[in-house]
């Protein structure tokens, strides 16, 4: 078995022991309430309502537990009072059924389907995570998920010091250290190859999530310029004693400026580096649904004719450089004349390479 099935197999492991004892009894209390609770979240929602007899039978199966019917409802009744939004046989007539939980199903497939396709998240701890998040469903949920595609399909990085060095990095921030690591490449074959001779010390500053990717930015020794290091090719990260930078030394900063991730995530499409300048493209009508998409309401859009419209964006030169390409005959960059010749060299040269 492997794959996404293998993630939502049958859980070999549970909360507690089995125990074969009338009661129940663990370390002097009953465990009979907490295992009919997880009985509940484990076999019940309101399609699959719960009757005593079926509860019993789970009881004997997964816990070696026996409990008579009156046993049953009493208990049921105790976890009501406790605060358990638990739907009674007295009250549909059907059965008992768990009638909240943390998470809604739709909530739990949304967030399980951001893991798979999370292409930071290695592919064995993105296994694990997953089965985080099952256990919080009830089987006839997980079985729905069997169709999700194969997760060794999905594209995962090989860093598996990734949530470690999240870890180190956010310790990094919150207490005002410097980080120093190796910044890798990636090989024809896959694997990471360091890039220099020499590992970078960096004054971090946030972490954040753009382009399925997770940055850290910061600012690289003495310059007073924000650069950001895609974290899962970063290893051998290590927090200093060297006290780290202020924000507020940086200029742009200096007046009590708070750093805003999501701005600075949408100037620097693609996440290349660079000042934001105002661009000014010409580009179809029929793309503004994808410049919305990459720049939300900071994109100013005019209808020039009907088939036509000017953007106006400020975001950094070499990101804007590589959105006008994937366009093609879709756009034509107007301003700055530096990325207008940029752009117009670009595809002489596609050209070239395609023997035009």
């Amino acid at each position: 078995m492997s794959g996404i099935q293998a993630v939502f197999c049958e859980k070999s492991t549970r909360r507690w022991s089995p125990v074969r004892c009338a009661g129940g009894s663990i370390g002097g209390r009953s465990a009979l309430p907490l295992c009919i609770l997880q009985v509940q979240k484990d076999y019940s929602d309101e399609e699959h309502p719960l009757t005593s007899g079926a509860i019993i039978q789970k009881l004997e199966a997964d816990y070696g537990l026996s409990a008579a019917r009156n046993a049953v409802g009493r208990n049921i009744s105790l976890l009501c009072e406790l605060g358990w939004d638990i739907s009674t046989y007295e009250e549909n007539g059907r059965g008992a059924y768990l009638r909240t939980r943390e998470f809604s199903d739709v909530e739990l497939r949304v967030l399980i389907d951001s893991v798979l396709s999370s292409k930071y998240i290695p592919q064995e701890e993105a296994g694990i995570l997953i089965q985080k998040l099952a256990d919080l469903v009830n089987r006839h949920f997980r079985g729905r998920l069997r169709h999700v595609h194969s997760l060794p399909l999905w594209p995962h990085h090989r860093n598996r010091a990734f949530f470690e060095n999240l870890e180190r990095i956010e310790a990094a921030i919150e207490n005002r250290k410097q980080l120093r690591f190796v910044l890798n490449s990636i090989g024809v074959n896959g694997e990471l190859s360091p890039r220099g001779d020499r590992p970078y010390v960096v004054h971090p500053f946030a972490m954040i999530c753009t382009n399925g990717q997770y940055y850290l930015v910061g600012c690289y020794g003495g310059y007073d310029n924000l650069t950001h290091y895609r974290i899962d090719r970063m290893t051998d990260v290590t927090v200093l004693d060297d006290g780290a930078r202020p924000i507020g030394s940086l200029p742009g900063y200096r007046d009590g400026k708070s750093f805003d991730a999501a701005l600075y995530a949408q100037e620097h499409h693609f996440m290349f580096g660079g000042k934001p300048v105002t661009v000014v493209l010409r580009m179809s009508r029929s793309c503004a649904g994808d410049v919305l998409d990459a720049f939300g309401s900071r994109a100013a859009m005019r209808v020039l004719d009907d088939d036509r419209m000017e953007v106006r964006v400020t975001a950094a030169l070499e990101g804007m450089r590589f959105f006008a390409l994937q366009f093609g005959n879709h756009c034509e960059v107007v301003s700055p004349r530096k990325l207008r010749e940029q752009v117009v060299d670009d595809i002489k040269k596609m050209a070239e390479r395609y023997g035009l």
